[in-house]
């Protein structure tokens, strides 16, 4: 009987050790609390990230579309009057400005990439950055709209 008795016992785990095991337990499930925790504040973030690159993206090309209606005008009246050296050069330069502001959001539109296969950490920081860079180009369209529309008298 002793003997059973014996392997009964000493097939449990002693105090210390158990105490051990459940502050081992208690701290593992708080590390992954915390964990799921900051994934899901990761993924909040690129989220709201995605999204506000979208929503300026989305701007951006409204006023492509108008810019590059403001451009066939000003192509038009280049065309149909009767301009100065100097008015001629300036709206070349209008033109030429609405070109690059077209070809630096074309660019980021080939070389934007998904952040499906990106670590949370690398997609924020890729975001980030391509906010920056399409807002820079949002404003450079915007700028080059306005030139245009000057020149059209609007």
């Amino acid at each position: 009987m002793k003997k059973l008795t014996y392997l009964t016992v000493s097939s449990f785990v002693p105090v210390k050790s158990w105490k051990a095991s459940a502050k081992s337990a208690l701290l593992l499930m708080l590390l992954s609390t915390l964990f799921f925790t900051a994934c899901g504040n990761e993924k909040k973030q690129i989220d709201t990230l995605y999204k506000a690159t979208e929503t300026i993206h989305e701007e951006a090309m409204k006023g492509l579309a108008d810019m590059n209606r403001v451009t066939r005008a000003l192509k038009d009246t280049m065309i149909s009057a009767q301009l100065t050296p100097e008015q001629s050069m300036t709206y070349n330069e209008v033109l030429s400005q609405m070109g690059l502001a077209e070809n630096n959001m074309l660019d980021w539109m080939k070389g934007y990439k998904t952040t499906d296969n990106m670590a949370p950490a690398d997609a924020i920081k890729y975001l980030q950055e391509q906010k920056m860079i399409l807002e820079k180009s949002q404003a450079e369209i915007e700028a080059a709209l306005e030139a245009g529309k000057k020149l059209q008298g609007k």
